[in-house]
C-alpha cells in the first residue's frame, strides 16, 4: 500500500510546493519544491503556521534556482525543520553573476541571497542539511559525471537511489562527516533519476536544468571584478566566494546599484535558464489497484494508475530549442502529468502553448497575486484556457492531489 499527497500551497507570487509519501509500515517520506514569496512578510507568517502543524522532517528539499520569490523562507525553514538533503541547480560563476546583479539592482540583496552565491553548499550544511546535491545542465561533448556505483541509502527505512550514480565534489573541510559511502556535496547529471521505495512501491523525482551556455568570453566576469575589486575564488565548487561579498557591499549605495543595474543591462541575460524543473511520480512495482484525483476550487479530475506533478520553476521553455531538449528529459511521462506547474508564474516569454499542449491531461497552474498584470500572461493564459488554476494568497485556490494503490 501506498499515500502519495501533493499540494501546492497559497502563497500568492512565489513557490511553496510539498509532497508527502506513506506506506503502512513506515514513517513518511516528505519533500518540498521552493520555498518562498514576493510578499515576504506574509510567506514568512504562512510558513511558520505550517511548520507549527507539521513535525515531519523533510527528506528532500529542491530548489528551482535562487530568485527571492522562490528562496524568502528558506532561513525559517532551516531553522524550524530537520531538512536532509538538498537539490539545487548547478550555476556558474556567470549565472551566479547574473543572479547578484539582478537582485542587488533593484535593491533586493539579503544576507540569504550573498551567502547562497559565496558557497550554496556551505549555506545548506551549516544550516543541519546532511547533503548537498547539485544539477548540472548537460550539454554536446560534456564528459559523463557519473560516480563509482554505490550502495543505496537506506535513512528511515526508505531505499534511495540515483541513477546514474552521483559523484563527489570537493566539499567544505568542516563539513560533517557522514557514512564511509557517501559525500556531503555531490554532483548529478541533468535527466537522472533519483528514486525512493520501500516495499515495491514509491516515488522517481526526475530533475532537468537547461545544458550550460559558455559565456566565459562575454567579459561580465572581468567587468564585476574590476568594479568591485575582489576577484573569483575557484573552489571546486558552484560559488563566487569573496566577490559576491565586495558586490553586496557595492550595492549598499543608489550609486553602487547603479552600477550594477547598468552592467546587468549591458550584459544582458537570466538567471532563469538555470531553473531546476522537477517531476515526482509514484512507483507501484507490485500488481495493485491504483486510483489519483486532483481537487481545487474549480474543478475535480480523478482516474486510475501513476500520475505525475511537475514543477517547472522559473525555467525557459519558449524558445523551440529549450523546449525540445526539456521535452527529450520527460517524453515518457508527459501523458501522465496531471499538474504542470507553468514556468515563471505562467509567464508569456517563459512558454507558450506548445508546453501546454505536451501535458496534454495536465491542470495547469501559475503561482501568482490574486490581482496581477504581468502573470499569468494574456498569451498563456489564452491558451491554457479552463486548464489554467491561478494560486495566490487565498486559502480556497490551493491545488491538491491524492495516489492511492493498494
Amino acid at each position: 500500500m501506498i499515500n502519495v499527497r501533493w499540494e501546492q500551497h497559497p502563497v500568492g507570487h512565489g513557490g511553496f510546493h510539498t509532497g508527502v509519501m506513506s506506506t503502512f509500515d513506515s514513517p513518511s517520506f516528505q519533500w518540498i519544491f521552493d520555498c518562498g514569496a514576493k510578499r515576504t512578510a506574509k510567506f514568512d507568517a504562512y510558513l511558520r503556521d505550517w511548520l507549527d502543524n507539521n513535525t515531519r522532517p523533510v527528506d528532500w528539499l529542491f530548489i528551482s534556482h535562487f530568485d527571492t520569490d522562490h528562496v524568502s523562507g528558506l532561513d525559517t525553514l532551516m531553522a524550524g525543520a530537520v531538512v536532509d538533503n538538498v537539490m539545487v541547480p548547478y550555476l556558474n560563476e556567470h549565472e551566479i553573476i547574473l543572479q547578484l546583479l539582478e537582485e542587488a539592482g533593484r535593491g533586493a540583496l539579503d544576507r540569504k541571497l550573498v551567502e547562497l552565491a559565496v558557497d550554496p553548499a556551505v549555506y545548506f550544511l551549516s544550516r543541519g542539511a546532511r547533503r548537498v546535491t547539485f544539477v548540472r545542465g548537460s550539454g554536446p561533448g560534456r564528459e559523463d559525471i557519473g560516480g563509482p556505483e554505490t550502495p543505496p541509502d537506506k535513512g528511515r527505512g526508505w531505499e534511495t537511489r540515483c541513477n546514474p550514480a552521483p559523484r563527489d565534489l570537493k566539499a567544505p573541510c568542516w563539513a560533517p562527516a557522514g557514512v564511509a559511502h557517501e559525500s556531503a556535496v555531490q554532483v548529478i547529471e541533468s535527466d537522472s533519476d533519483l528514486t525512493v521505495s520501500r516495499g515495491g512501491a514509491g516515488i522517481r523525482f526526475k530533475p532537468y536544468r537547461a545544458p550550460i551556455t559558455d559565456a566565459s568570453n562575454d567579459g561580465l566576469i572581468d567587468a564585476v571584478q574590476a568594479l568591485v575589486g575582489a576577484s573569483v575564488k575557484t573552489q571546486g565548487r558552484p560559488g563566487l566566494g569573496d566577490l559576491a561579498y565586495a558586490v553586496a557591499n557595492h550595492a549598499r549605495t543608489p550609486a553602487g546599484r547603479a552600477d550594477l543595474r547598468h552592467l546587468f543591462k549591458t550584459h544582458l541575460g537570466s538567471s532563469n535558464r538555470a531553473s531546476l524543473s522537477v517531476l515526482s511520480v509514484p512507483i507501484v512495482d507490485e500488481p495493485m489497484t491504483a486510483h489519483w484525483h486532483v481537487e481545487h476550487a474549480s474543478d475535480f479530475d480523478a482516474g486510475s494508475a501513476e500520475p505525475g506533478w511537475l514543477n517547472t520553476g522559473d525555467a525557459e521553455l519558449f524558445a523551440s530549442a529549450d523546449l525540445a531538449d526539456w521535452e527529450d528529459c520527460y517524453a515518457i511521462f508527459l501523458d501522465s502529468v496531471r499538474v504542470l506547474a507553468l514556468p515563471h508564474h505562467g509567464s508569456d516569454h517563459n512558454s507558450n502553448g506548445a508546453l501546454q499542449q505536451l501535458c496534454a491531461n495536465a491542470t495547469l497552474t501559475a503561482q501568482v497575486k490574486a490581482v496581477g498584470k504581468k502573470h499569468p500572461g494574456a498569451n498563456v493564459a489564452m491558451s491554457a484556457g479552463d486548464r489554467l488554476v491561478r494560486v495566490t494568497e487565498q486559502a480556497a485556490t490551493s491545488v491538491r492531489m491524492y495516489f492511492y494503490a493498494g
